[in-house]
């Protein structure tokens, strides 16, 4: 089994390095390199190539489900510029973020007691700033201007939070079906 070497998931899956790049392309190139590499494909081959099957595959899944990720796909493409999101390490975040996190949380107390309507407005709320700062975040990344990679890594962890809001509002969401 011969395979590719690759510096970085986009070379991987053979696309341009771009935080706004093409989704429906890396589900198509995630598929054909599942066929190809599927340990199934395998089953008579040797061992080593067998092994090789199962880690190549393992490696192609975490790749997608990296880039398939906005958030996941910001921190991956900062740590190839050698920018690190570890929030154990740097617990600093804009107090102004903070707060508006303390409010939304408050709205989302609020909405699980009272109707879907007010859910989904708050859900309404969170999606257009999630994709503000997503926007943002492509500008930057997809840009030419590195002097603006601490401000991505700062907007990557502020996608992180309000991920877990989404999160947390589908689970709400659920509960009123």
């Amino acid at each position: 089994m011969q395979i590719l070497f690759e510096n970085n998931f986009f070379d991987l899956f053979g696309i341009e390095k771009a935080y706004s790049l093409d989704r429906q392309l890396l589900r198509d190139r995630f598929r054909d390199l599942q066929k190809k590499f599927h340990p199934d494909n395998f089953a008579s081959a040797t061992e080593q190539d067998r092994l090789v099957s199962v880690q190549y595959a393992a490696l192609i899944n975490e790749a997608f489900a990296t880039l398939d990720d906005p958030v996941q796909r910001g921190r991956y493409m900062l740590s190839l510029d050698g920018i690190s999101t570890d929030e154990e390490l740097d617990t600093q975040m804009d107090p102004e973020f903070l707060m508006q996190q303390i409010e939304l949380r408050e709205e989302l107390d609020a909405a699980r007691s009272s109707s879907l309507d007010a859910l989904n407005r708050l859900s309404d709320k969170v999606e257009s700033d999630f994709s503000a700062r997503m926007a943002r975040v492509g500008e930057i990344l997809d840009g030419a201007d590195d002097s603006e990679l601490d401000r991505a890594r700062h907007l990557v962890r502020e996608l992180q939070f309000l991920s877990r809001v989404r999160r947390e509002i589908e689970e709400v969401e659920e509960s009123f079906y």
